[in-house]
């Protein structure tokens, strides 16, 4: 969300969809360099991160987030707001990417689910920024005072 309403600004779908590909496949990569590393191996070399494990790691990651990116922006720009429902959105694709790698129509669906629920939850409550994002200090201590009830509401 941009400070806390429906309005969005635009994204290009296809320039999100890029960068986020290419950081998947950066981070799959990663996770891959690793899981060579420790992995019980009789010799070998770095490469083995390349084809052993980096294949499906790096493409899996890379494919969600492209997914999930590319998705998230044009439900943007068609909706014409930015919202948690596009994070559920973008989320059931990406989940969709996961599940048809099992081959599998109910891990597909499931992941979906999953994936949707995450996303949105994480969306609706403020991402990295929080819902407080912005705030002055006054705001902040009254927002948190509205999420507990106070004494006097107990005792009623």
């Amino acid at each position: 969300m941009v400070d806390g309403n429906n309005t969005h600004e635009e994204r290009d779908w296809k320039l999100e969809t890029a960068k986020y590909t290419l950081g998947g496949a950066g981070i799959g990569m990663l996770v891959s360099a690793f899981q060579t590393a420790y992995a019980p191996s009789k010799g070998g070399s770095a490469l083995d991160m390349f084809g052993k494990y980096g294949g499906t790691i790096a493409f899996m990651v890379a494919a969600m987030g492209g997914v999930f990116a590319g998705v998230d922006a044009a439900a943007a720009q068609i909706r014409g707001k930015d919202d948690y429902k596009n994070s559920a959105i973008a989320g059931c694709a990406a989940g969709l990417i996961a599940g048809a790698r099992k081959r599998s129509i109910p891990a597909a669906l499931g992941s979906c689910v999953f994936f949707a629920t995450g996303m949105a939850t994480y969306d609706y409550s403020g991402g990295f920024e929080g819902a407080m994002h912005g705030m002055t200090r006054e705001q902040r201590d009254e927002y948190r005072a509205g999420l507990f009830a106070s004494a006097a509401d107990l005792k009623k």
